[in-house]
Parts: C-alpha cells; structure tokens; sequence
C-alpha cells in the first residue's frame, strides 16, 4: 500500500483544500493520472497518482481543509490488498 499525502506546494503554503476528487474509491488509477484537484489562496493544483494500483480510504473529503503531509488517500497494489484493507 503507498500513502497519498498532500504534498509541499510552495514556501509559505501550509495547507489547500480538496475541491474535487477526480477519482473515485476503489478506482484503479496508473501513475500521473489525476486523483484531485487541491486549491490554495492562490492557485489551483492536480494532484497526481505516484503509483500504479486501486485508490482507496480517502481520508479527507472534499472542501475540508488539509495540512501539507497529512494522509488523505492510499493507492493499493492489488484487488487482494484493496480487499484485504477494505474489510478492516
């Protein structure tokens, strides 16, 4: 399983907020493919998957503010780890 943080957006940024999950619980998403849209005071930003694998435990939903490095999502390796993690 990889962790999805939010990820440092700039010097003086110290959190966003999710305004939109592009992809969807129990999607299977590829690397660079967008899983969010995350905006700041400033800017809007896409977030991209780092790996390759099925989304889920979204911990932070749309619209809620997040503070950079905090958990918002996992991306498991296969449909046994998606399952196995699903029914804890």
């Amino acid at each position: 399983m990889h962790e999805v943080r939010l990820p440092s957006l700039g010097a003086q940024i110290e959190d966003a907020e999710i305004t939109e999950w592009v992809a969807e619980e129990g999607q299977k998403v590829e690397e660079r493919q967008v899983l969010c849209v995350l905006e700041t005071e400033k800017s809007t930003y896409d977030l991209e998957a780092e790996y390759n694998g099925i989304l889920h435990i979204i911990i932070q939903t749309s619209e809620e503010k997040v503070l950079v490095g905090e958990l918002i999502a996992a991306i498991a390796e296969s449909e046994e780890e998606y399952e196995k993690i699903k029914s804890m």
